[in-house]
C-alpha cells in the first residue's frame, strides 16, 4: 500500500512538473523577434532622405551657371541709373554777377540728358541751358567747353569755348559764336522749353530742343568728360535791373543715361 501511495505521489510530482513547464512555455511567445517589422519603417526615410538632399546642390549649381549670362546681360540696365530732379529755382538780384554766367554744380557723368528750362524774368537776351564736355582740372578750373544754350527771344546756340576762343558748331564757318532762331522753341517768360542732349555709339553729341534735332555728328574734345552742369546768364548792368526785377531762372531734369 505504501508502494502504491508512493508511486500515485512520484506521478502527481512529474505532472506537476511538467505541467509547470508548459505552462511558462507559452509565456516566451511575444518574445518572438518582431524588430524586423519595426526597424524596417524606421530605416526607410533614411534612404529617401538622401536621395532628395543629393538633387539639391546639383540644382543650386546648374541654376546659378544659366543665371550667370543673364545677370551679365542685365548689369548695363543696372549701371544706367536715371537721374531726375524736381524743378529747381534760382533767383539772382546781385549787380556784382551782371556780365557773368552761373552754373550749378555738375549734376553728374552722363551720356545723355534731356531737361525742362523756364525763365520768369530778367533780360530776354541773356541765355540759359546745358554745359557740359568740359576737362576736368584739379582746382576746379574749367578751361574748356561745350554750351547748348537757349534764351526767351526764341534763339539757341551750340558752341564751345577753348583756349580763349568761342567756336559755333550749327555754322562752322563763322568766325564766333552766333544765336540762331529756331521754330521748335517757344518764345517768352513762362514758356518751358526741353533741351535733350544724347551721345551715340560713335560717341558722338546730337541736340534736339523740344524733340526737334538742331544739330547732330558733334565731336567731343579730345579730354571732354561725361560731366554736365546747368547754366544761366546775367545781363550787362544796362541790361538788368536787378534791384527791381531780380533774374528767376527754373529748370529740371526728366530724364538721363548715366556714365557711372
Amino acid at each position: 500500500m505504501k508502494k502504491i501511495i508512493f508511486v500515485f505521489a512520484l506521478i502527481c510530482a512529474l505532472f506537476v512538473f511538467f505541467g509547470c513547464a508548459s505552462d511558462e512555455a507559452p509565456q516566451e511567445e511575444p518574445v518572438e523577434v518582431v524588430e524586423p517589422e519595426t526597424t524596417v519603417p524606421e530605416e526607410q526615410p533614411i534612404p529617401e532622405a538622401s536621395i532628395s538632399e543629393n538633387p539639391e546642390p546639383i540644382v543650386e549649381n546648374e541654376s546659378a551657371d544659366t543665371v550667370e549670362p543673364v545677370q551679365e546681360e542685365q548689369a548695363p540696365e543696372e549701371t544706367n541709373v536715371v537721374f531726375t530732379t524736381e524743378w529747381v529755382d534760382l533767383v539772382v538780384d546781385d549787380e556784382e554777377n551782371c556780365g557773368y554766367f552761373i552754373t550749378t554744380d555738375e549734376l553728374g557723368s552722363f551720356y545723355g540728358i534731356e531737361g525742362e528750362f523756364k525763365k520768369d524774368a530778367g533780360s530776354e537776351s541773356s541765355c540759359f541751358g546745358f554745359v557740359f564736355g568740359y576737362s576736368t582740372q584739379e582746382d576746379g578750373i574749367v578751361p574748356d567747353y561745350f554750351r547748348f544754350a537757349i534764351n526767351v527771344k526764341g534763339e539757341f546756340s551750340i558752341h564751345t569755348w577753348n583756349a580763349g576762343t568761342y567756336k559755333d558748331l550749327i555754322d562752322p564757318e563763322a568766325d564766333t559764336a552766333y544765336l540762331y532762331k529756331s521754330d521748335a522753341l517757344k518764345t517768352g517768360y513762362g514758356e518751358v522749353n526741353t533741351l535733350k542732349i544724347e551721345v551715340d555709339s560713335d560717341n558722338l553729341f546730337s541736340f534736339y530742343i523740344n524733340g526737334t534735332k538742331v544739330a547732330s555728328g558733334i565731336e567731343p574734345f579730345e579730354n571732354s568728360s561725361c560731366g554736365v552742369m546747368v547754366f544761366f546768364s546775367i545781363g550787362t548792368k544796362q541790361e538788368e535791373n536787378l534791384a527791381e526785377s531780380p533774374v528767376k531762372f527754373s529748370y529740371r531734369i526728366i530724364d538721363s543715361v548715366t556714365a557711372e
